[in-house]
Formats: structure tokens, sequence, C-alpha cells
């Protein structure tokens, strides 16, 4: 089964050009059975939306919801994640394997350090995969507190320098992931996942990452063998 693990809605990303029931929809004719959504849960998107901290959360929460709805349509598993560039620096992180009740509890996120939200994944179960570490101006995180690395970044307005990023991974023995960091219809399958299993939930799709029984998907197509992780998850 394919999955993308790097999605954005134009109801939640300010970047993301396309909204979510038509990107699903896309993703279903593409032949992926799974998509995570990953809005930016950035302050400059939070701080757009009005009301408490929690009806901010609520309105993030809209692409996903929307995108859901879509996938029960089209047959087509729809996973929260996020993309959240945290406090000490200009990265991103991708969020797996979360749920509504963890952005609620951390409304504030992007003022969490690496470590502190790391450790707030491991708690809750989740994982945290740096996002494209070698794209400028972004550098590559203390991998102490990393549970992998994007090695493959599909969106091809940017210099992503996936190469590095692997390398990167290597070097710290962090698992791979791909995603095509889809914003426009352009970005369609560019990256993700082939697993040997259908996915529908959040743990099915974390048993999938910890079990690193996957290959990378990259410019559309299959590239890599299976993905073991060489440290444990």
């Amino acid at each position: 089964m394919k999955i993308e693990m790097h999605c954005h809605t134009s109801e939640t990303s300010p970047c993301g050009s396309v909204p979510a029931a038509a990107a699903v929809r896309e993703y279903a004719r593409a032949g992926y059975g799974a998509v995570v959504i990953t809005d930016h849960f950035n302050r400059y998107v939070l701080e757009s939306f009005p009301g408490s901290p929690r009806e901010k959360v609520g309105r993030y929460l809209r692409g996903f919801e929307t995108a859901r709805e879509a996938g029960e349509r089209e047959g087509v598993a729809v996973l929260l994640g996020a993309e959240s560039c945290l406090a000490g620096g200009p990265e991103d992180f991708l969020l797996y394997g979360i749920g509504r009740d963890f952005l609620y509890e951390y409304p504030r996120l992007y003022d969490m350090t690496q470590e502190e939200v790391y450790r707030a994944c491991h708690d809750y179960g989740a994982l945290l995969f740096q996002a494209h570490p070698c794209r400028i101006p972004c550098a590559p995180r203390d991998p102490a507190f990393l549970d992998g690395v994007e090695a493959y970044n599909g969106n091809c307005r940017h210099q992503n320098h996936n190469p590095n990023a692997a390398a990167f991974a290597r070097r710290h023995s962090l698992p791979i992931s791909s995603g095509s960091d889809y914003h426009e219809y352009e970005d369609l399958a560019r990256g993700g996942l082939l697993l040997p299993d259908p996915v529908s939930t959040n743990a099915e799709l974390l048993a999938a990452l910890r079990s690193g029984g996957y290959a990378l998907i990259r410019d559309g197509e299959p590239a890599d063998g299976p993905s073991s992780p060489t440290r444990p998850l």
C-alpha cells in the first residue's frame, strides 16, 4: 500500500493551494491507500486564528477533518500528523501518530524545544522525524532527539539536498522516510512509503514505521528496499 507522509491542505496551511477534499481525491486516483495530513502547526498559523488556544487548535484541525471526510468517500485512510517549526531554529519537524488530544494538550507546541517535543511524543506514543533537514536555511538537528529523518522530500520548488539528508540519517543510524511535501497539484505522489500491509490507524502506521519493512517512493516510484531501523523505535 502507498501512503503519503507529508501533505498540506489549503484550509489550514497558508502555503497550501489545494483544498483537502481535492487532495484526497487526487491521491485516491494515484493509487494511494492512505494520506497523513501534516499541516503547519506554527506560530504564524495558529496566531492568525481567532479565539482561545483550544479554539485555535480546533480551527487548525479543519483541513484534517475535511480530508478525513473525503477519505471516507474515496476509500482513503486519512491520518492526523503535523509539521511544526520549533524553538531554536528554522527547522521543521514531522509528528506521526498524534491525535487531536495531543494538540489540545500542547496548543503552543511551536514554543517548545526539540527535546521537549521529542519527550512529549514519546510519552504519548508518537514519533518525531525531521523534515527536509538539509533544505536551506535548515540544518540537521540533534539526532539524539529524533526518531527518523525525511530522507526524500519531493517538493520540486526547493533545493532539498535529499542525498545529504539520507547521509545524515545513515551517520546516526536513524530510520528514513519519504514525503511529497504536497502543496500544489504538481506535487502529487512524488513521495511516500510503500508498505507491505494496509494501514488505516495511527497504531498501524507506527507499527509499520517501527518495523522498517517499507520502501521509499522517490519521484513517484519505489526506489529503496526495506528501510529497517538500525536503532530501536
